[in-house]
């Protein structure tokens, strides 16, 4: 069916109204085209064309098409209504079903191609839902480590001001550093046959131990301060013994001739040991 209005209005929101009388026809969406007569487009003429289908072969006219519109000469609605068309119908013929091929292979035929696809049952896992922060164990582990630096912090400023409070234990941990040292160069000494050195390094090792222990100046450790301080220090009489005996080597290395390294060397462990014992003296 194509249809064409003339006349002057809104020719672009013109549409083709329902046709309650096509109960028996199916109709398609309808096409238009626009064709102005002045350039504002608000007069010319608007032609449709739509495809009618009917549903039976007994019907034999196409009833008239009607259009209503509001007429604002007359101030009125009017209908407008075309002629009826005669119709022959004739109903359609099934197709003949092919004969079946009796020489057909046994292979089952491809199952037809959907042209639909269907709604899915369920949704496939767009993303992995990880549970929160303060639920990993990570995080809560990492949560202990501004605590541990703060303790490890406060511990250390802690021991910074015992040792600035106590001149006695700063002077003992001082002296601890300066014997061990001390113990490394002696066997340097011993190898190098170097005697004077080697005594001299005993000397003061014994010096700053008994100083740090007895809380006196090293330089004022002699053999008879060793003779009134430790008496009654519950030290070993071998140690006090050892002591007293060392003291004497040094004395004597400076004017005693040079001595092999095997002779040094025997010193070092009697020093170790005297130097143990000797950390354990207190006032």
């Amino acid at each position: 069916m194509r249809v064409q209005i003339n006349g002057r209005g809104q020719l672009d929101a013109l549409n083709i109204p329902p046709q309650p009388q096509w109960r028996e026809f199916k109709a398609y969406a309808a096409t238009s085209t626009v064709s102005p007569t002045d350039p504002l487009g608000l007069s010319g003429s608007k032609n449709f064309e739509q495809v009618i289908v009917p549903e039976n072969h007994e019907i034999r006219t196409l009833p008239p098409f009607q259009f209503s519109f509001f007429d604002p000469t007359a101030k009125s609605y009017r209908t407008l209504s075309g002629p009826a068309f005669p119709l022959t119908i004739r109903p359609s013929i099934s197709a003949a079903a092919p004969p079946p091929i009796t020489n057909a292979t046994s292979e089952a035929a491809p199952p037809p191609l959907d042209d639909i696809i269907h709604i899915r049952a369920r949704f496939d896992p767009i993303a992995i839902v990880h549970p929160p922060l303060v639920q990993q164990p990570w995080f809560l582990g990492l949560q202990v480590v501004p605590v541990v630096a703060w303790l490890g912090l406060f511990m250390a400023r802690k021991r910074k001001e015992n040792l600035a409070n106590n001149p006695r234990l700063r002077r003992q941990r001082e002296v601890a550093g300066r014997v061990r040292q001390g113990l490394r160069e002696l066997p340097q000494h011993a190898a190098a046959r170097r005697t004077e050195d080697f005594f001299a390094t005993v000397f003061r090792l014994l010096q700053e131990q008994l100083g740090a222990q007895l809380d006196m100046p090293a330089s004022g450790i002699t053999e008879a301060v060793i003779e009134q301080k430790l008496q009654d220090r519950n030290l070993p009489p071998s140690t006090l013994a050892e002591l007293h005996e060392l003291f004497e080597a040094c004395n004597q290395a400076r004017y005693a001739p040079e001595r092999t390294s095997e002779e040094l060397s025997s010193y070092i462990p009697r020093v170790q040991n005297v130097l143990r014992d000797l950390e354990h003296v207190t006032v």
